[in-house]
């Protein structure tokens, strides 16, 4: 692993442990065995290594979700699968998820201007602008549509995390959490 690659898995683990505020950069590159000089090499700030480590999780993220979302043909299996591609996702990246969570809600949000957040949300915004052409669900705000969905997922992925359970139980909570979802949204 690289130096740079062993600073930013660093940085999550702290991150997500400690905050953004509780973590200097001296601590990071400490825990990383960097000389803070290598940390401030790749990133001139603490700000531009967070907002790196946001960027670089997020499209991780929408790789995997993508990935899946091209094997389905209609828009409720899409949807279906961008709801559960997006828990198995977090389920399997609990720091990164949690990063994500505490990122979304931090003033560093307004530090990715509005294109790259358009571009991310961009592909599920489209999979409900088609449902609602369709007919499938309800005329209404895709935006609002989009909070609501990851919403949910932020809440059963939480709920999964706090509660020991099997596999299947994993499955069928989110498999009865999407058709809620889904008779929520439905015509």
């Amino acid at each position: 692993m690289d130096k740079k690659e062993i600073l930013l898995q660093t940085a999550l683990k702290l991150f997500v442990s400690q905050g953004f505020n509780d973590t200097p950069t001296s601590k990071i590159a400490k825990e990383a065995g960097i000389a803070t000089g290598t940390l401030f090499y790749f990133f001139s700030t603490k700000d531009e290594l967070i907002v790196a480590l946001y960027l670089r999780i997020k499209g991780m993220a929408a790789e995997h979700i993508n990935a899946a979302l091209a094997e389905v043909k209609s828009t409720r299996e899409m949807i279906k699968t961008y709801y559960e591609e997006s828990l198995k996702w977090a389920l399997r990246n609990p720091d990164e998820f949690l990063f994500l969570a505490q990122f979304s809600n931090s003033p560093y949000l307004k530090k990715i201007g509005n294109n790259e957040i358009s571009a991310q949300i961009a592909p599920v915004l489209q999979i409900f602008r088609s449902a609602i052409e369709e007919k499938q669900i309800i005329d209404i705000d895709v935006n609002l549509l989009y909070t609501l969905i990851s919403n949910q997922v932020f809440g059963v992925n939480q709920y999964l995390l706090s509660n020991t359970v099997t596999k299947k139980v994993q499955y069928n909570i989110i498999e009865d959490t999407f058709n809620m979802f889904w008779k929520m949204i439905v015509r």
